[in-house]
């Protein structure tokens, strides 16, 4: 039966949250459901024009500078965000990332519309306002259901929420398994914004002290953010020089292609998207433990390596163990065609999401 759906997430740039609204929103556009997409952003970055005509910016992302103003500005996207629910009642809403979840959950009170949120970190180490965690701890338990990513946040939320509302959804991937190439570059790839939970200055740490640069291997990284200053200077301390080298954002799959290790370095994490499309791409991948929601793809020294967070001796003995043993990195990628293949297909999640939003 056709349902209308709305999809809600503050902005359509860059990012895991992002690219599962899209897929989702093609996988229901095809099946026939009446769908849009709902956006406090008016910017786009690489987003398919068809989709655009589709897509309601409510034009609402601006910088507050005092409590007041986030407050204010904050009551301006509930207020508009309303009108667009209550003229769109008795629709299947999904929202994605705690900001806009709460912002939903308030502007959609009293309305006849079966709400969903998703939540994509582990709130347990997801560092946040107090203001903003107290108000999560409040308003997730008036959605009709919540889903996570990963088991443990799972388990997080289930604290201040019912527990028969809450549902565990993995990520999903296109995944075919690929012919393995022999032109790859010794290259190790980090993805990701250029912010703190990234971890990227544990990563340089940790490529400097495993020394693999010294036989011809380069870090190479892929993001923007506030960081990137700060990681520039690092390297630079560290004589790091054409060794570690900064892409901004580019073509993930470019790099996928050319690339022989990835690495996550997350201080905390969910599920990363980027770790599934590398595994797909058959990257032998190193992850560490503070990322729960990988811990279901990925099983240490079968389907990729795990790591303590914030460890660089660890991590730079892992880089050093993977880049030196060419059997280790084949079983690796291996078992990840296999997790992925059983975990990961998109037709088993998005079963998931159909029964998660249209029963």
């Amino acid at each position: 039966m056709k349902k209308k759906i709305l999809l809600v997430i503050a902005s359509l740039n860059q990012g895991g949250a992002q690219k599962i609204i899209i897929d989702l929103f093609n996988y229901w556009k095809q099946v026939g459901h009446d769908i849009k997409i709902i956006t406090f952003d008016n910017k786009f970055q690489n987003l398919n024009p068809r989709l655009k005509k589709f897509v309601t910016k409510l034009e609402l992302i601006k910088d507050s500078k005092t409590i007041f103003h986030s407050i204010i500005n904050n009551l301006k996207r509930i207020y508009k965000l309303r009108k667009i629910l209550k003229e769109n009642q008795e629709s299947q809403i999904l929202s994605f990332i705690y900001t806009t979840n709460i912002l939903t959950i308030i502007a959609n009170f009293g309305l006849k519309n079966h709400l969903i949120i998703s939540e994509r970190n582990d709130p347990e180490f997801q560092t946040i306002s107090n203001i903003w965690s107290l108000l999560r701890n409040i308003f997730y338990r008036f959605a009709d259901k919540v889903t996570a990513n990963s088991q443990k946040a799972c388990r997080t939320i289930r604290k201040y929420v019912p527990s028969k509302k809450v549902i565990f959804i993995p990520n999903h991937i296109f995944f075919k398994k690929k012919r393995l190439t022999s032109k790859k570059k010794k290259i190790i790839l980090g993805v990701g914004r250029l912010h703190p939970q990234k971890g990227f200055d544990i990563l340089i740490e940790s490529f400097y002290l495993s020394k693999v640069y010294n036989k011809g291997w380069k870090l190479v990284i892929l993001g923007e953010g506030l960081q990137k200053r700060f990681l520039k200077q690092k390297v630079k301390k560290l004589e790091l020089h054409n060794k570690v080298v900064f892409k901004g954002f580019q073509n993930t799959l470019h790099w996928y292609k050319k690339s022989k290790i990835f690495v996550i370095s997350s201080r905390f994490e969910g599920t990363p998207n980027v770790l599934l499309e590398a595994m797909a791409m058959g990257l032998p991948s190193i992850i560490t433990s503070s990322c729960p929601g990988a811990m279901y793809y990925v099983k240490h020294g079968i389907s990729g390596l795990i790591v303590p967070p914030e460890n660089t001796l660890a991590l730079a003995k892992s880089i050093r163990m993977i880049v030196n043993n060419k059997n280790l990195q084949k079983k690796i990628i291996q078992g990840g065609f296999k997790s992925l293949t059983s975990l990961a297909n998109h037709r088993k999640i998005f079963k998931q999401w159909n029964q998660c939003i249209l029963n």
